[in-house]
């Protein structure tokens, strides 16, 4: 399970009732189908027969940018030597930016946590923290609406390849998001040599074992981390690191995780039973499929699915309302 979904549903209208009616939905169904259950992190919620382990890995192409950066931070260093010139400040490190954040403009992808952090950072330091934003989406126009409003330094770059050559220029990437079971983006950055600045939270504890990793807890404990950051140097990836991140290790993690576990009681079989037959039942019953979101006439295929017309099945479930509450002005 990769998805926070209470996370998500909680900020729709009706978010607490929805809330409760998925925990439940997602508990049922997981008893009733899933012989094991694995939790990319602690962010997911609790559910009958699960484990928590990070079986996600990153391309090995971000792996190869800190070695590319490692060999031309050498060759500047040499250059210097040879000519005995004063380096720019910062050129020798190989990152001429600083700090950056992308992610689907939705609010629930950590833009209300990152504009509230940037707004006390100014408050309480009097200055901002110049940031480049990239991502794109449905809430893209208020907030960029909102930062504008609140006088913060963000240069909103539209979306774009976290693989792009030019974020390997970036010394510093923050995340924010509380939101996340494990961030795709976080675990990049790391992979790419960088200083990642997080929340402390369940979908972070994994990245928190890297030297680069700074955790805050606080808005005043964000800006110092901001603060050191932009100040030192990320420690080289080590081997272990490097191979921590590797889909090769993430599928190792995923066998080892994978080994059946005790045989069950009878008791616990008994409610997997009970779990199986009360989904079955409920699903059979059209009013219910409605409800819950699969439509209408849905409960038997089309005989040809080329030709299926999805509006034609759409009805007022009470999941489908995607009204999302507004994020703080």
């Amino acid at each position: 399970v990769h998805t926070n979904y209470l996370d998500y549903v909680s900020r729709e209208e009706g978010g607490n009732i929805k809330k409760n009616m998925v925990r439940s939905i997602n508990s049922l169904v997981c008893r009733a189908y899933c012989d094991k259950v694995i939790k990319l992190s602690g962010a997911v919620q609790h559910l009958p027969k699960s484990e928590i382990c990070n079986v996600h890995g990153v391309s090995p192409k971000f792996l190869e940018a800190p070695a590319k950066k490692a060999l031309a931070s050498q060759a500047a260093s040499l250059s210097q030597a040879a000519t005995a010139k004063k380096q720019p400040k910062g050129s020798g490190s190989g990152f001429s930016k600083g700090v950056y954040f992308m992610g689907k403009a939705l609010w629930a992808k950590g833009y209300s946590e990152l504009l509230d952090l940037l707004a006390v950072h100014k408050k309480s330091r009097g200055k901002n923290i110049s940031l480049d934003v990239f991502g794109s989406g449905p809430d893209f126009k208020e907030i960029v609406s909102r930062a504008e409003a609140s006088g913060l330094s963000m240069n909103f770059l539209g979306a774009k390849d976290h693989q792009d050559a030019s974020f390997r220029d970036y010394k510093v990437f923050v995340n924010p998001s509380l939101s996340d079971v494990v961030a795709t983006t976080t675990a990049e950055a790391l992979a790419m040599g960088k200083f990642v600045i997080v929340a402390e939270h369940p979908s972070n504890h994994f990245f928190a074992q890297f030297p680069n990793c700074m955790v805050y807890r606080t808005e005043e404990e964000f800006s110092k981390c901001v603060t050191k950051a932009l100040q030192r140097e990320p420690e080289p990836l080590s081997a272990e690191d490097r191979y921590r991140l590797t889909w090769e290790a993430a599928t190792e993690r995923l066998i080892n995780v994978a080994e059946p576990g005790r045989k069950r009681n009878l008791t616990a079989q008994a409610l997997d039973q009970l779990s199986w037959r009360t989904h079955h039942l409920l699903t059979n019953i059209e009013q219910f499929r409605k409800f819950a979101g699969a439509g209408v006439g849905t409960r038997h295929a089309p005989e040809d699915l080329r030709k299926m017309d999805g509006e034609q099945y759409s009805g007022a479930g009470f999941f489908d309302r995607a009204r999302t509450k507004k994020a703080r002005a």
